[in-house]
């Protein structure tokens, strides 16, 4: 059985622990928090075996290394390590952004095999306290390994992934940098800019404030997240980014000339082609534009599970407008998605579900 560490227990180092012990994957696990109390906690638990005091010899004999810290720190860490652990230790990381740290990994003289990884989950709640077992489960995990590592090596951290419930996905680290650019540090900026803007613009009434709900709120969610955290994911990025913005400019200057012309037929046509490419990428989902009463369930991925709430609702009388498990769901909670006709249904299975003993929240 794999000796494994984690260095950092927060939301992802801490949901690993508990899923390498939930599923008894590993009968040592070693572990390093920067608050002690954290560790001690993890030991208290019986989610970790033994508590690092530093990143020293406590790791040297480790099958795999998990490290789960900011982007702007991994390289020193695997410096550290670089001294530390035995040869064909798996180093990975599960920092949100790859092209960096591989350039820098790649020049640091190591004894081990360093890939790239990043679990497509979270939450927008921090800290260890809220880690959970279940957190990779059905959820995309990317792995960006060297052009040369070993085919044993990315096998043998794929198989560990998929172990933890996870869908391992191998990707170049630019593909990676460039797909999450768009699809996650972008929104993230853009969020940020609209509330910024709106502050800005409201007045000392606040109106705007008072007014702000629905689509407003669920389009800038994200721009409630640790500054720190994506202040180094988007320095680290910052290439992609900056591209991907100035292209979403371009496409902003298309509405602008459309609203300045009064030219319906552009905007209707924009318009058009945006909900159809968003209302693709689910038929769980509908455009953004309109109403949807979902809720968001923090199931574990086992058999009977969705037809025992199905069957539950079915017996109350409530309609589902449809059900399934969000793969892609980074500041998150929960994996299972469902969606209602109304208000009323939605919120009638929220109380139905947590009266079961689900977690559950509504998107």
């Amino acid at each position: 059985m794999k000796k494994i560490g984690v260095i950092g227990l927060g939301i992802i180092g801490g949901s690993l622990v508990k899923a390498i012990s939930k599923k008894g994957l590993s009968d040592c696990i070693v572990a390093y928090n920067r608050n002690p109390e954290i560790t001690a906690l993890a030991v208290k638990e019986g989610t970790v075996h033994k508590a690092a005091r530093e990143i020293d010899e406590s790791f040297e004999d480790c099958d795999i290394i998990f490290i789960c810290v900011p982007v702007d720190v991994i390289p020193g860490i695997v410096y550290k390590l670089s001294g530390i652990v035995k040869k064909g230790c798996i180093l990975t990381d599960v920092g949100s952004t790859k092209t960096d740290v591989m350039k820098v990994v790649e020049n640091i003289e190591i004894p081990f095999m360093f890939i790239g990884g990043h679990p497509m989950a979270g939450s927008e709640e921090t800290g260890y306290r809220h880690a959970r077992h279940n957190l990779f489960e059905n959820a995309y995990y990317i792995l960006t390994p060297p052009k040369n590592t070993g085919k044993k090596y990315v096998e043998n951290l794929a198989g560990f992934i998929e172990s933890l419930g996870a869908l391992p996905i191998i990707l170049k680290p630019e593909e990676h940098d460039y797909a999450v650019a768009a699809i996650s540090h972008v929104p993230h900026v853009l969020a940020s800019s609209l509330v910024n803007t709106i502050r800005d613009l409201d007045d000392d009434k606040k109106l705007m404030h008072t007014l702000a709900a629905g689509g407003f709120r669920d389009i800038t969610r994200i721009a409630s997240s640790s500054p720190e955290i994506w202040k180094s994911i988007c320095l680290t990025n910052k290439g992609n980014i900056i591209l991907i913005i100035q292209k979403f400019m371009e496409k902003t200057e298309q509405y602008i000339n459309a609203l300045i012309k009064n030219d319906d037929k552009m905007l209707s046509s924009l318009f058009s082609d945006a909900k159809d490419y968003r209302d693709s990428f689910s038929e769980k989902r509908v455009g953004a534009l309109f109403k949807t009463y979902d809720i968001i369930v923090d199931v574990e991925d086992k058999p009977g599970v969705i037809g025992t709430i199905a069957g539950e609702f079915g017996k109350r009388g409530i309609s589902i407008k449809n059900i399934g498990i969000n793969n892609s769901r980074e500041m998150e909670k929960g994996a299972m998605e469902i969606c209602f006709y109304d208000r009323e249904s939605q919120i009638n299975s929220l109380n139905i579900l947590k009266s079961m003993g689900y977690t559950v929240s509504i998107r």
